[in-house]
């Protein structure tokens, strides 16, 4: 790509029956995001429509190409890749849908063989629904796993959640709490932590401090409640730092995301799943990303799910979408200066 020229970011608009459609029309509405990049909408026409009329609002209009072969020959900063899909006016709004979650399927393995061809540089998905996707047909857990699967090549862990300017991750995700002790280990907490420290890095973030939680109450207390801290994460940590990368801790879990509020710390490496996904909530529900690091192209979308209670009625909260939208943009174009 050449570095003189925006990025190339691919979006699709999520579960149709959710608010996918509304945020991202919301979001193209915004004349800002034509000057970081060049936006490749793929999607049935009929769900951008219908995502404007929901968000009652006027975007200009894309022009509209049928094959991707087209992609390189337009120069245009706004285009929309016709993939035929269900009738969203066959779908209700705010339900659970087998059609919906196929849908959904089928717009992401598209986009993922634009990523492998080259056409983009970046890769956006609105909100989508598990439970829609699985009764569509898809095989997978998490939409990670999806990922990992169709793009093989990859260096992906485990997601990155950012709230503003706070970045966390975890040692394990999607799994069941008592299995967590057997999962964590020193390699696996040292990988962790450099996979967040790069990923930081990437986005501009020179030497970012780090903090790592510890597993047990009050960081097991030197052992009294566990000695998982002396014996599984701090080897992991001083591995890390022998590197040069700037990581402390563990910090007792119920404490550390202070550091992160102060100020004292730009990223939390947690141990599982909640320790790190109650307190980013709680921080700012409506504003986190979900960041995919590790493939050839950044990958986004917002945190929040596809809230069918208020899908259809124009109200839906746009910020996690433009945050994941220009997060996006700037790893891109870091990127095509990296040598």
């Amino acid at each position: 790509m050449n570095t003189d020229r925006k990025p190339r970011i691919g979006i699709i608009l999520g579960d149709v029956a959710g608010i996918g459609p509304e945020l991202v029309a919301k979001l193209l509405s915004d004349e800002s995001v034509f000057d970081k990049a060049n936006i490749l909408l793929v999607t049935d026409q009929r769900h951008w429509e219908a995502g404007v009329r929901i968000a009652r609002t006027t975007p200009r209009v894309p022009t509209k190409i049928t094959q991707w072969e087209e992609i390189p020959k337009r120069e245009e900063d706004f285009l929309l890749l016709h993939l035929p899909g269900v009738d969203p006016e066959t779908v209700p709004l705010g339900k659970v849908d087998s059609r919906a979650g196929k849908y959904v399927l089928e717009s992401i393995l598209f986009t993922l063989e634009l990523i492998k061809k080259g056409l983009i540089h970046g890769f956006l998905f609105a909100p989508l629904n598990k439970e829609s996707m699985h009764k569509g047909g898809s095989p997978f857990g998490s939409e990670l796993d999806l990922l990992k699967h169709h793009l093989p090549n990859n260096e992906a862990l485990e997601e990155i959640n950012i709230l503003d300017e706070y970045w966390t991750m975890r040692v394990t995700s999607h799994v069941a709490f008592r299995e967590v002790p057997s999962l964590i280990n020193p390699e696996g907490v040292y990988r962790a932590i450099r996979f967040l420290h790069r990923a930081m890095v990437s986005y501009g973030k020179q030497n970012p401090r780090i903090g790592v939680a510890a597993l047990n109450p009050h960081g097991g207390e030197h052992g009294l409640f566990g000695d998982e801290e002396q014996t599984k994460i701090e080897p992991g940590i001083l591995k890390a730092q022998k590197e040069g990368i700037t990581v402390s801790g563990p910090y007792p879990a119920d404490t550390i995301f202070l550091k992160l509020r102060d100020g004292v710390l730009d990223g939390i490496l947690s141990m599982y799943h909640d320790q790190g996904q109650i307190a980013t909530k709680l921080l700012g529900f409506n504003r986190g990303v979900t960041y995919h690091a590790g493939f050839s192209v950044p990958i986004t979308t917002p945190a929040h799910g596809t809230a069918f209670d208020i899908a259809g009625k124009g109200i839906a909260d746009p910020g996690a979408t433009r945050h994941a939208f220009f997060i996006l943009c700037r790893i891109a174009q870091n990127r095509t200066h990296q040598p």
